[in-house]
């Protein structure tokens, strides 16, 4: 039988005021946005992705322009045969666009979002979950999760989370704050023997997380991620050879395999962190995953955005053997009640595969996409 036709390409930009801002390192947060992309084939089969656009948010737009621009042109009217051939076909033909605009980031971003949506239109042709159309057989149905984002300065918020099914923590951690390490035991002494993470930001320098490297190593964290700019390898490289040292992650702003090879090759970091919103989608995603592990690393997906990326990444973490901690945001979040008919099942540290083919059956509430859809 010869694959349907894409016929569309659609991108709807969601935006979801927050009660309380989020302040970042970047600024400060007052709506969570979500790029999403759905494609329809002739013969009515559809699938949804998710493309990342958390921060800043006026960066959204560039995403949103060439999903609509180019990438849509690109699609619309391939067979959907098999996702990757047309993920590696694409990223073939924006290469030179990308490069031309000095947009490598953007451009992967959005196409890792069209790449999501075509392997969930394809699981559901199949009749398949997605994480078993991805593995060619059956998977687990939970994967391993971590609560994310939580305010160093609340070290009760980790039984906040525990009430609602978690076991692993990772707080933000600021490089300038004075009193960090007495707000990381206090962390810890509220975790216990529970895994307690921190993420750094990219907020420090290596001459000033020098001295706190024995006081945090004696704090047992699972890791410190990201502690320098992503882009400052050496700092990373001359962080690693310390003697006595908490673990480092990072890979959330490394792009396509030849940036995580690089990564691999120079930091040889502890826990790799490959973010499918923002690079590879599941096509190159896969192989992303593959190479962390063939290398002996951690692979734990990197997702801070919206629901659709959240159950992508949950689906890829429980296709591949080997694959470590997923990345769950869980503090208020209101593109989660926006989009999701359901609240995400977490019990025990685990989160449960939606039911049904591709990401799940009844998953998302449609008419949202309808409302925020990009005419």
């Amino acid at each position: 039988m010869s694959a349907s036709t894409i016929t569309k390409l659609r991108v709807a930009l969601v935006a979801a005021p927050l009660a309380a801002p989020i302040v970042a390192p970047f600024g400060t947060v007052t709506t969570r946005h979500n790029i999403l992309v759905r494609v329809e084939t002739e013969d009515g089969a559809w699938g949804i992705g998710e493309a990342w656009g958390n921060f800043p948010p006026w960066g959204c737009s560039d995403r949103v322009d060439i999903l609509v621009n180019v990438i849509r042109h690109l699609l619309v009217g391939q067979p959907l045969d098999d996702p990757a051939r047309l993920y590696f076909l694409l990223a073939g033909k924006l290469r030179a666009l990308a490069n031309q605009l000095g947009a490598v980031g953007p451009f992967q971003q959005a196409l890792a979002g069209a790449d999501i949506a075509l392997w969930d239109a394809a699981a559901r042709s199949a009749g398949q979950p997605l994480a078993d159309f991805i593995r060619g057989g059956p998977s687990p149905r939970r994967v391993e999760v971590y609560a994310t984002n939580l305010p160093i300065v609340r070290p009760g918020s980790i039984e906040e989370m525990a009430a609602k099914g978690h076991t692993r923590f990772k707080f933000r951690v600021p490089g300038d704050d004075p009193v960090l390490l007495e707000r990381l035991r206090d962390a810890r002494a509220a975790a216990g023997e529970r895994p307690l993470m921190a993420d750094a930001t990219q907020s420090f320098r290596l001459e000033t997380l020098r001295p706190l490297a024995h006081p945090l190593a004696e704090l047992s964290l699972g890791w410190l991620e990201e502690p320098f700019l992503a882009d400052d390898l050496d700092s990373y490289a001359a962080w690693r050879d310390e003697a006595v040292r908490p673990p480092v992650a990072l890979g959330e702003n490394s792009y396509r395999l030849q940036g995580f090879r690089q990564v691999l090759d120079v930091v040889r970091p502890d826990v790799v962190q490959p973010d499918i919103t923002k690079t590879g989608g599941i096509s190159e995603g896969r192989d992303i995953c593959r190479e962390i592990l063939m290398r002996g690393r951690r692979a734990c997906l990197h997702m801070y955005g919206g629901p659709i990326g959240l159950y992508a990444s949950a689906h890829l973490s429980a296709a591949i053997d080997g694959t470590s901690w997923l990345e769950m945001d869980s503090m208020p979040n209101p593109l989660f009640e926006m989009l999701l008919r359901d609240e995400p099942d977490v019990r025990g540290g685990g989160l449960a595969l939606p039911i049904g083919p591709g990401l799940g059956d009844d998953l998302f509430r449609e008419e949202v996409f309808e409302r925020f859809e990009v005419r």
